[in-house]
């Protein structure tokens, strides 16, 4: 076997592994060993390792580039962060540094394969995460209808959820909040989400039965409402809509698409930082107000507050200071807020240039996606303008492990495919310009 075949097998095998994050996380703590716990750390590095070993004859620009850019602005951040305990600037170098080296592990691992293979690859891809999302899909179904069983099945015990499990489950008003074969109910609903629109957005690329495809379709969006997850359901909506103004006004779509996204964003940009449409809300529903728009409310003018200086509003309060997932801060004498969003998190972290880069690049990414829809097979546009819009200002879309990953992957997909057409063309016209030249001999 190839080793370009090994790195695009690894990475396929990331992929599915990635959709069982709640069965790995249990069976780490129950053996309690460290290293399984840092699996998919391990994973991206050997996939970036052996990708790097296929290209070293004739390195890419685009590699060196993004390996330049990652240096330096790590090196960048660490020097002015010195003063933090080392522990806990590496826990957040972990967290950030190695979704970065994904990035160019993933790419390559595509790049290295020929145009026929990635297309090949791709339906590999596409029939992995449709049965694992359907999977998923079922498991929340069953934790939603037997949530005492689930439980049960578990070993868990009352108020027993979170770091001590693996798995974070967590009710409201007596109902789980299902998080699937996942570690919680936030990725769980993204997850379903994504499935969602790629059931509807492959339905020329990848054929199947339209009773199936309608059958899916009805699970993952019954799947969305059981997880309760707020935000993938307003995603749903935000969709649907989308997709509506898109078939109605077919040759004017992009400029609805974009005044759409513009007012959504504007909307929970506001509803995170003023009060008005908390008191909107509160008049429907006061736990609702609370605990998804006042409490976020809180926790970012919180972190916003402590910006005291003008480097720290460019460039973050510092590194690792705030966040309280995974390291437990306390014994290092930080008093931590939570970074449940991430604009806060970037915010914190790595200040408004953080913010602005990240918005930036999802921008561009979404420009060129609406440009070159040919090459989106898996329609990630819809869910790389859903990421900026909507989840940026309510949920950590850096942190929440798989669907990052998952997205990252389906938005390198078209431009691994538009490279492969460039080469192709280059090739062509050289071709043509050497038939010339012979004619001319």
């Amino acid at each position: 076997m190839a080793i370009k075949r090994i790195t695009s097998k690894l990475l396929l095998l990331f992929i599915a592994l990635s959709m069982l994050t709640g069965v790995i996380a249990r069976i780490s703590t129950i053996i309690n060993n460290p290293i399984l716990k840092l699996w998919k750390e391990f994973f991206i590095i050997g996939i970036l390792g052996l990708a790097i070993l296929v290209i070293l004859p004739k390195i890419r620009i685009h590699t060196l580039f993004l390996f330049l850019i990652t240096g330096l602005t790590t090196i960048a951040f660490l020097t002015m962060n010195l003063n933090i305990n080392m522990t806990v600037l590496f826990y957040q170098l972990k967290l950030d540094l190695v979704l970065f080296l994904f990035i160019i592990a993933a790419y390559d691992s595509l790049l290295i394969l020929k145009r026929d293979e990635l297309e090949s690859y791709i339906k590999k891809i596409h029939k992995t995460f449709m049965v694992f999302a359907v999977i998923n899909a079922i498991v929340i179904v069953f934790e939603h209808y037997f949530s005492a069983q689930f439980m049960a099945l578990l070993g868990f015990q009352n108020e027993q959820w979170g770091a001590d499990t693996g798995i974070k489950i967590v009710a409201t008003d007596g109902v789980i909040r299902s998080p699937g074969l996942l570690t919680y109910f936030v990725p769980a609903g993204t997850l379903m989400l994504l499935a969602f629109i790629v059931t509807i957005e492959t339905r020329k690329a990848f054929k199947m039965r339209r009773s199936l495809r309608l059958m899916l379709l009805a699970l993952f969006a019954i799947s969305i409402v059981f997880t309760t997850y707020k935000t993938a359901i307003i995603g749903f909506i935000f969709y649907l809509t989308i997709k509506t103004f898109e078939f109605i006004f077919r040759r004017l779509y992009l400029i609805f698409t974009t005044l759409i996204t513009m007012v959504c964003f504007t909307i929970f940009f506001v509803s995170t930082h003023f009060m008005n449409i908390y008191y909107l809300v509160n008049k429907f529903s006061p736990s609702i107000a609370y605990n998804s728009i006042l409490i976020r409310i809180q926790q970012h003018l919180a972190i916003l507050d402590s910006m005291e200086t003008t480097k720290q509003v460019f460039f973050g309060v510092g590194m690792g200071l705030n966040g309280k997932f995974g390291l437990d801060k306390t014994a290092f004498n930080i008093n931590a807020l939570p970074t449940d969003s991430t604009y806060i998190y970037l915010a914190s972290n790595y200040g408004f240039v953080g913010v602005f880069a990240f918005l930036a690049v999802f921008i561009y990414v979404a420009v060129k996606l609406f440009n070159n829809r040919s090459f989106d097979v898996f329609g990630i546009r819809y869910i790389v303008i859903y990421t900026f819009a909507i989840e940026f200002f309510y949920n950590n879309f850096i942190s929440s492990f798989p669907t990052n990953i998952l997205v990252i992957t389906m938005i390198l997909i078209p431009f691994a495919r538009s490279y492969h057409v460039k080469v192709a063309v280059k090739k062509e016209k050289k071709h043509k310009r050497e038939l010339i030249n012979a004619k001319a001999i």
